[in-house]
């Protein structure tokens, strides 16, 4: 039995560090440049039943367009198990030194059903954190993954705005909560 957990903590671990290489290397390619230090944003995941809870914290305002309103964050559930043969072949590429076509890859993960569940949209508490769930998930192995204030303009990604937790649905069913294992 603990043989069984350690494989099984072992390949969620795997294949969210793949997913989280891939995306970051494929999806977003360009890196933002500092502005002044800040923490970065943080995901944390529990999983109860069927259901993924998260919260993000950490959420900056808006610093390019007017520094009171309030930031935002995409988050979205990915089936890592159907996403990883996908996004392998681009993180390879991209390691190699060759841009993967970036909206080829995300249309492959959505026709593929890679995306179990999102993206939601939401904007932060005055304290900088986002809560929400995602109910009613069939059993697999997910990765949780948020990014914020994207700036849709200048196409910039700044790694600090970006977080992903992985998370294991076994839809016990009985209510009881367990965080998410960490990679």
């Amino acid at each position: 039995m603990l043989r069984s957990s350690f494989l099984r903590t072992g390949i969620v671990r795997i294949c969210a560090a793949l997913a989280l290489a891939g995306f970051t290397a494929t999806a977003l390619p360009a890196i933002a440049t500092a502005q002044d230090p800040r923490p970065p944003v943080l995901l944390n995941t529990t999983v109860s039943g069927a259901t993924i809870d998260y919260t993000i914290d950490n959420v900056p305002n808006r610093r390019d367009t007017f520094p009171v309103i309030r930031g935002e964050c995409t988050t979205a559930v990915v089936d890592v198990l159907v996403a990883a043969p996908i996004l392998a072949p681009a993180a390879i590429d991209t390691i190699s030194g060759r841009e993967p076509d970036v909206f080829a890859l995300l249309q492959r993960l959505i026709a593929d059903g890679a995306l179990a569940a999102g993206p939601r949209i939401q904007i932060a508490s005055s304290t900088g954190q986002i809560t929400g769930s995602f109910p009613d998930l069939p059993r697999g192995i997910y990765a949780v993954g948020t990014i914020c204030n994207i700036n849709p303009i200048s196409g910039e990604f700044d790694p600090a705005l970006f977080d992903i937790s992985p998370a294991v649905v076994i839809d016990l069913r009985s209510g009881s909560s367990a965080p998410a294992p960490m990679p």
